[in-house]
C-alpha cells in the first residue's frame, strides 16, 4: 500500500488483504522477501504459496532495506516466496552455494549440507515423527485451518509416518516478547521516515475501529534501553525453555529422536478482510525462537464443508472475536495453508520434510479423487 497505487487486495477476494508487509509480492512467480514477523508466510498463506522464513544468517541480508534496521534481537531475515516447493529449494541451495558469508559479514558460515537434506540422521526420512499444533492457546483456528491440519495428519500417517500432538509452550509470552522488542524503537523510526518522505500517514492501513485521530498518534513512544534489555533477557529464557520442551519429546515419538518437525497453522484464518488483519501470533513466535518455517498449501475453503462449529468456551476475548468473525460464505474458496517448523539453522531438513508433507498431501488428494 502506498499513496500512489493505493491498497493491494487478495487475488482470491478483492475485499481481503493479501497480508503483509510483502503482500503485493504474493502475486509474483518468484520473489525474495524480508520478514520480521509474517512478511513471508503471511502473503504465502493468503495466496496459497510456498514461503520459507529462514533462520537468521542462513541467507544473506546485506543491501536489503529493513524497516527495523538496527533492531538485532529478533532479526529480519530473507526468504523465498514462490509457487512450488522446488522453487524454495533451488533458491536456498543456490544462494548458500555462492558462499554468502564472503560478501555479508552477518551471514552464517554454513555450507549447504546434502546429508541434512537427505535426512540421513533421521532414518533417511523413512519414518519421521511430526507433531501437530492444533492451536496456540491464544486463538483457536477457523474450521478450514483445522481441516487442513487433519488432512496433513491423515496423509502423513498413510505415508508411514508417526504424528503426535504438540503442546504449545508459553506462546502468549513469546508473542508479547515479540511486541516488546520489535516495537521498541518503531515510534521514532516511523516518525523519522514519514518526515523524510514528506508524505502523509497512510490511513487506509488503520485497523477496524481506529479513528483517524487515534491512528495518527501511532505508534506509541519508544522504549528505554533498560526496557529493551529486559525483553531481550525474556527472549533468551524463552528460547532455552522451548529448546528443552522440544528435546523432551524424545519420550513420545517412538523414533529415538525428538520430534522432527512441527506442523502448525500460519494464521487463525484463511486470509482476512481489509482492516482486520491484526493478529500474527502463529508466525511471530517462531521468529522470537529463530526457527525456520515453510508454508505448504493444502487446499481451499469449502463453505459446504467448513461450517461454523458451536463453541461455549474461549481462551480470551481475542479468541471470541476471532470465532465470531468467521463466516464460511465470506471465506469460501480462500487458500488454506499450514507451516512446517524446524529447529534453528535446519533449513535443509525443513525443505526436505516439507517436500515429504507436500507429496503426502498431493498423493492423498489423488487417492481421494479416484
Amino acid at each position: 500500500m502506498n499513496n500512489l497505487f493505493g491498497r493491494t487486495s487478495s487475488p482470491f477476494n478483492r475485499s481481503f488483504t493479501p497480508s503483509g508487509s510483502s503482500g503485493g509480492e504474493g502475486s509474483l512467480v518468484f520473489e525474495v522477501v524480508p520478514s520480521e514477523g509474517k512478511s513471508i508466510r503471511g502473503p504465502a498463506a493468503y495466496a496459497g504459496l510456498y514461503g520459507l522464513r529462514s533462520s537468521y544468517g542462513r541467507l544473506p541480508f546485506a543491501g536489503i532495506d529493513d524497516a527495523a534496521d538496527g533492531q538485532n534481537s529478533i532479526k529480519t531475515v530473507a526468504g523465498p516466496l514462490t509457487t512450488s516447493i522446488e522453487g524454495v529449494k533451488i533458491l536456498v541451495k543456490s544462494v548458500i552455494q555462492q558462499q554468502p558469508w564472503l560478501k555479508d559479514p552477518l551471514a552464517a558460515r554454513k555450507p549447504w549440507n546434502e546429508e541434512e537434506y537427505k535426512l540421513i540422521d533421521r532414518n533417511r526420512g523413512e519414518r519421521l515423527c511430526f507433531a501437530i499444533m492444533w492451536n496456540d492457546e491464544i486463538t483457536f483456528p477457523h474450521p478450514p485451518i483445522t481441516r487442513a491440519l487433519e488432512m496433513a495428519k491423515s496423509a502423513l500417517v498413510k505415508a508411514g509416518h508417526r504424528v503426535i500432538d504438540w503442546k504449545p509452550l508459553k506462546h502468549i509470552e513469546l508473542s508479547r516478547c515479540w511486541d516488546d522488542i520489535v516495537y521498541s524503537g518503531l515510534a521514532d523510526e516511523a516518525k523519522i521516515d514519514i518526515e523524510l518522505s514528506g508524505e502523509p500517514l497512510i490511513e487506509h492501513m488503520a485497523l477496524e475501529g481506529q479513528t483517524p485521530e487515534s491512528y495518527r498518534k501511532l505508534p506509541a513512544e519508544s522504549k528505554s534501553a533498560y526496557e529493551v534489555w529486559q525483553a531481550q533477557k525474556r527472549q533468551r529464557t524463552l528460547r532455552e525453555e522451548y529448546l528443552q520442551h522440544w528435546n523432551e519429546t524424545v519420550s513420545s515419538t517412538g523414533t529415538g529422536r525428538a520430534v522432527d518437525g512441527i506442523i502448525a497453522p500460519v494464521s487463525h484464518s484463511a486470509g482476512m478482510p481489509h482492516g482486520k488483519n491484526y493478529l500474527y501470533d502463529y508466525t511471530d513466535v517462531w521468529n522470537v525462537l529463530d526457527y525456520p518455517a515453510l508454508t505448504i498449501p493444502v487446499g481451499k475453503v469449502d463453505s459446504r464443508v467448513d461450517k461454523k462449529v458451536p463453541r461455549d468456551t474461549f481462551f480470551n476475548s481475542r479468541d471470541k472475536k476471532v470465532y465470531e468473525a468467521y463466516n464460511p460464505d465470506v471465506w469460501n474458496n480462500a487458500p488454506i495453508v499450514v507451516q512446517l517448523v524446524g529447529r534453528t539453522l535446519e533449513e535443509e531438513a525443513v525443505v526436505a520434510m516439507s517436500e515429504i508433507v507436500d507429496a503426502a498431501l498431493k498423493s492423498a488428494a489423488v487417492d481421494f479423487k479416484q
